[in-house]
């Protein structure tokens, strides 16, 4: 009797266990109820000669905080240095991944200002532009794009999805360089979602990604595939995802497709 009393307590255990960590869902964090903002305490302000820099501090939501100046990298310092003169754009993001910004202007005195505006390219091919405000300065400008050829023209057009830095010289020989992140424009719910649906949550020997291997890494999920973007985006690169022996399989422009999602930040689009 003592026997199967213990035997059943036992077998009570390994369901309770099982359960508690398999089926309970995670809780979702609501960041439109969060207090979280990002406000500017210090400014050095950039000339033709010296780059500028600006210190940030976060406040709300739950620390730590990270902050960027494009929305995609984040880093933990509140100091960002080596800037020139134009429109800026703060981000902050708390540990529970909510985020706020702050538009803001660097300015100079008699230096060059420069602003740049993008259009997304297509992820495979290059159909994005680049278009430069400069002012200040000796007001004849030359612009260049990644360290290649001067140009006359303002606009850069035929330009790829990804980080890319334009530098603006005036006729006195003053230049600055600013960077910026042109989008892919690929979608999570048009694209990404159904991708994952019909290669890792579905179909013979593929559904390993259904819930059944841990809520978290259910991909029907929208959420659960934005916080594990980066992981997704190694697996399908390395070749791990979908896994060997499933059936399925992504072709290199699907699996550049999600790179490509993820280097635009992995956003909620």
């Amino acid at each position: 009797m003592k026997n199967l009393s213990l035997l059943l307590l036992l077998t009570s255990l390994l369901i309770y266990v099982g359960c508690s960590n398999n089926s309970e869902e995670d809780l979702e964090v609501d960041c439109s109820q969060s207090d979280l903002s990002v406000s500017i305490t210090a400014t050095t302000e950039p000339t033709c000669e010296t780059t500028g820099s600006i210190t940030v501090s976060g406040s709300g939501g739950i620390a730590p905080y990270t902050y960027s100046l494009d929305g995609v990298i984040f880093q933990s310092s509140s100091e960002f240095t080596g800037l020139v003169a134009g429109a800026l754009t703060i981000h902050v993001m708390d540990s529970d991944g909510c985020t706020a910004k702050l538009n803001s202007t660097l300015n100079t005195d008699g230096g060059l200002v420069v602003s740049l505006s993008s259009t997304s390219s297509d992820c495979l091919s290059a159909t994005g532009s680049i278009e430069v405000t400069a002012s200040g300065g000796d007001e004849t400008f030359t612009y260049s794009l990644d360290g290649g050829t001067a140009q006359s023209e303002s606009t850069f057009s035929s330009v790829s999805s990804g980080d890319h830095e334009v530098t603006v010289t005036d006729g006195a020989g003053c230049s600055a360089t600013k960077s910026v992140y042109v989008n892919s424009g690929v979608s999570l719910i048009n694209d990404i979602m159904p991708l994952l649906a019909s290669n890792c949550t579905s179909g013979a020997g593929a559904a390993c990604h259904d819930g059944s291997n841990g809520s978290d890494r259910n991909w029907t999920v929208k959420n659960n595939v934005i916080n594990k973007a980066q992981n997704i985006k190694a697996r399908t690169q390395s070749g791990n995802m979908p896994r060997a022996g499933s059936g399925q399989s992504l072709t290199q422009a699907e699996i550049d497709m999600i790179a490509c999602w993820v280097d635009d930040g992995a956003k909620d689009n």
